[in-house]
């Protein structure tokens, strides 16, 4: 019989039932400051700090504030890791009850929790730029070993010639030994 493993439950749940109960305007201000916090599978947040406000709206529960962070992840280049900062605002409305979401936006819990890991999940990775360096001038690695090129040089011999001219160089070795 196969053991069914337990899900870990996320360090961002937080429990606004509270405010649910409250009046219109009523708020919780949170502080945040994990020094390293696995928000899914894929993204490890080392660390993870800022502070946002939920407010209780007529909608539900509308979060806003500003979180910062740096994300692991690899140079375009040369493929070492970097670690990126980043930063992002929380601008949402989490939609209460269930019944009144409309599709594709988030919701509380029928219990009052809302968990951000995957907003936070999301965010994150939407800061990262489409390349990223792990210096200016990274010199990236050697097409033909692999070796990282900003270690030193690479033993390769590179033939520069375009490989539909070969049939040129051939004649033109041809007549220089000639």
């Amino acid at each position: 019989m196969a053991k069914k493993e337990k899900q870990r439950l996320s360090r961002l749940r937080f429990n606004f039932g509270h405010l649910l109960e409250g009046n219109r305007g009523a708020y919780r201000d949170v502080e945040l400051d994990y020094p390293e916090i696995q928000v899914s599978e894929d993204v490890s947040l080392a660390p993870l700090q800022g502070s946002f406000r939920a407010t209780r709206t007529g909608e539900g529960i509308y979060l806003s504030g500003k979180l910062t962070s740096a994300i692991e992840t690899e140079c375009t280049r040369c493929l070492e890791t970097v670690h990126l900062p980043i930063s992002f605002q929380l601008d949402d409305l989490f939609y209460y009850p269930a019944s009144t979401v409309p599709p594709g936006e988030l919701s509380v819990g029928d219990e009052g929790i809302i968990d951000l890991a995957p907003l936070i999940r999301e965010l994150s990775l939407l800061e990262i730029p489409m390349q990223v360096y792990c210096r200016e001038a990274c010199k990236g690695i050697c097409v033909e070993c692999g070796k990282n090129l900003n270690e030193g040089p690479c033993d390769c011999v590179f033939d520069d010639i375009d490989p539909r001219m070969a049939a040129l160089r051939v004649l033109l070795d041809e007549e220089e030994e000639s």
